[in-house]
């Protein structure tokens, strides 16, 4: 490693000259002006900080995570999993993957991606990028350079295309190149429960927001990680040590707070949808353009100019550059799912719209925390469910046997929302709160 950047949450983060590369590029350096929270700072001053950032924490993390896992594996089972050269051609493999895996992200990130074509997301635009741009040849570069270092065949070759069939790809083991169990295991340590997307996002946004509810013991979890494998049954899985159960548990409700507080803040989800709309405007079509490098000149910095030039003739963005935002006079508990809870939100905003004259703003903010609900029985064969190896037992537990803390987590968060005007404010928490008062009495 030639070179270091200095960062608030890990430290030093090095890079090779051949990654410097990629990093001193256009596309990467594009993410210095894409903020990672979308209008977050606007609620947190704090949170100015860009995917650029992130996206180097995630490098340096799927290093560490990787060689733990690896060197845990071989204290346990007295053998390395794999052979020198494999070992570093996954660990390079795994650095480039978290280095542009957010390369495709819209202005203010997750807060515009309503305005893809279609079902495209970000992750379309991320493969574009990595096929079509300077980092196409920046990637291969670093793959000969390997060959060469090591004295292997085209067998070690990295390429964009295998990058995103480890990574991006929706179906990869319909491709004859992709190498099971090897590809899905390296996966999971850019897209699972204990991935290092989630591991950085969590302590960097917490750190700049100014609040505490994302952070966890990162080196113990870090030091918990292991490899569980079945070789007739062609299984390798990341998996968690019994001890670092505990740990675990207090990553996953950091990330349960920070969707409640910071995420999902009310007027966090106002301004995204303001901007969303300003967005409309501004972009031809209410579209950002399929053309790669059309897309790549859309950053936070483009976006603000072009609203600002149209804050004269529309009203909305006007309200946005002053932060001028709808009151929340009613909101749903955070897991909202029962219907009573829909029963009475629907009467409240039935009252709302009798009895005042003004526009109300409803909204939605719901997500399942996990994609694999971590309370699932452990199944090799789907891989659903994290493996918790217990030193005295051959088959792993699950994390459904071993943390009782968890079980609520399972529910979907759903909250619901009702705003109106500031002029409105006062009579219509009035109107709820008569409301509510009528519920209680009866």
């Amino acid at each position: 490693m030639s070179y270091q950047f200095r960062d608030p949450i890990h430290g030093f983060i090095e890079v090779s000259d051949l990654e410097l590369r990629i990093i001193d590029s256009p596309p990467f350096q594009r993410l210095r002006n894409i903020k990672q929270l979308a209008t977050t700072y606007l609620v947190y001053p704090g949170a100015e900080h860009t995917r650029f950032g992130h996206s180097l924490g995630v490098m340096h993390l799927v290093t560490k995570a990787f060689t733990s896992a690896l060197d845990n594996y071989r204290t346990i089972q007295g053998r390395d999993l794999f052979d020198n050269t494999r070992k570093e051609w996954y660990k390079q493999l795994l650095r480039l993957a978290a280095l542009i895996h957010d390369l495709g992200h819209a202005p203010f990130s997750h807060g515009s991606e309503a305005l893809f074509d279609g079902d495209a997301e970000h992750e379309d635009f991320t493969k574009k990028i990595i096929y079509e741009t300077e980092i196409s040849q920046y990637i291969k570069d670093i793959g000969e350079n390997f060959r060469q270092r090591y004295h292997v065949n085209e067998d070690y070759a990295i390429t964009p295309e295998l990058l995103w069939l480890i990574y991006g790809e929706k179906n990869p083991e319909l491709n004859s190149s992709y190498i099971i169990p090897d590809y899905k295991f390296l996966k999971t340590f850019m897209d699972s429960e204990l991935d290092c997307d989630k591991m950085d996002y969590l302590l960097r946004d917490s750190y700049y927001c100014g609040v505490n509810y994302g952070k966890y013991d990162l080196n113990r979890l870090l030091s918990s990680l292991t490899v569980y494998v079945k070789p007739n049954d062609n299984i390798m899985q990341l998996a968690i040590e019994r001890g670092g159960v505990h740990v675990f548990e207090e990553f996953v409700i950091a990330r349960y707070f920070m969707f409640i507080q910071v995420y999902f803040h009310k007027t966090r989800r106002y301004l995204d949808k303001l901007l969303v709309d300003n967005i409309l405007h501004i972009l031809p079509d209410s579209k950002y353009p399929d053309n790669v490098y059309e897309y790549l000149k859309w950053d936070d910095l483009m976006v603000l100019d072009k609203i600002k030039e149209i804050q004269g003739s529309a009203v909305s963005a006007k309200e946005f550059l002053n932060r001028v935002v709808m009151s929340c006079v009613y909101e749903t508990v955070a897991h909202s799912n029962r219907g009573s809870d829909s029963h009475l939100y629907y009467l409240i905003k039935k009252e709302l719209k009798e009895k005042l004259d003004c526009d109300i703003l409803e909204d939605t903010a719901d997500k399942l925390l996990h994609k694999i609900p971590v309370m699932e029985e452990y199944d090799a064969s789907s891989g659903k469910g994290i493996p918790i190896l217990v030193s005295y037992q051959e088959t792993p537990s699950s994390i459904s046997s071993e943390s009782i803390l968890l079980g609520s987590l399972i529910k979907p968060i759903r909250i619901r929302r009702l705003y109106v005007d500031k002029p409105s404010a006062a009579n219509a928490r009035r109107i709820v709160s008569e409301l509510l008062k009528e519920g209680d009495d009866n």
